[in-house]
Order: C-alpha cells, then sequence, then structure tokens
C-alpha cells in the first residue's frame, strides 16, 4: 500500500507538514523528502498516517487505491 499523489505533493510542498511527519517518524525531514520522492512505503506507517490525518485527510485521500 503506497500513499496517494496528494500526499506526495503535500509532503513536498509544504514545509511545516514535511517536518510533523519528519518528527512522527524520528527521521530528518530530508529524509521525509527523500521518501516521498520514493513514494516509500515507510510513509504509511501508523505514526505517519496519525499525522496525515491530523491534518484533515481521510483515509480515501490518504492511501492509493490499488486497482486489481
Amino acid at each position: 500500500m503506497r500513499v496517494s499523489q496528494i500526499i506526495i505533493e503535500k509532503l513536498l510542498n509544504d514545509k511545516n507538514f514535511r517536518l510533523s511527519t519528519a518528527l512522527a517518524l524520528e527521521v530528518s525531514e530530508r529524509n521525509v523528502q527523500n521518501l516521498a520522492k520514493a513514494n516509500s512505503d515507510n510513509l504509511t506507517k501508523m505514526s505517519a498516517v496519525k499525522v496525515y490525518k491530523d491534518n484533515g485527510f481521510t483515509d480515501e485521500e490518504i492511501f492509493e487505491t490499488e486497482v486489481a
């Protein structure tokens, strides 16, 4: 499961959002930026998802819908 393009764009363009996510994941801001560029599975960890939800995103907005 991967995060949606909405979250990727927010992480790449919003420094405060990126910093909040970095604190939640206990990594550097630069690392979160690299994870976003790679659309890493690490961005789906519960601590990161909590940050997204605290910023008003829904599950549908957070996660990519997988096509079978």
